[in-house]
């Protein structure tokens, strides 16, 4: 787990480097550093509607660009041993009684 953990973390390092430098200083400010909105637009001397904006746009390509290296169905591969169990849970809540 832990050289899945070191490769994920290369690569997420190595997408947020290559953004933009706008969005990448918002991001890091905001989802890296904690700061909140206030505190981000007072630093960089922007609008409360662009640091959202840059921030919304910083993720949407981070998307992207981690997208090129795993997809979904490589993620979360459907096995049916989880849906079993899921599916016996459901079942179980959906037979008790209602009581009024």
């Amino acid at each position: 787990m832990k050289i899945l953990n070191v490769e994920l973390k290369t690569i997420l390092e190595k997408a947020i480097l290559n953004l933009p430098e706008k969005y990448r200083t918002v991001f890091i400010m905001r989802e890296i550093e904690n700061m909140n909105v206030a505190e981000t637009q007072e630093c960089l001397n922007l609008s409360e509607v662009n640091v959202k904006v840059r921030l919304n746009r910083a993720k949407a390509m981070l998307r992207n660009t981690l997208s090129n290296f795993y997809n979904k169905e490589e993620i979360f591969q459907f096995h049916l041993s989880r849906c079993e169990r899921v599916t016996h849970h459901v079942m179980k809540k959906i037979e008790q009684p209602v009581i009024p």
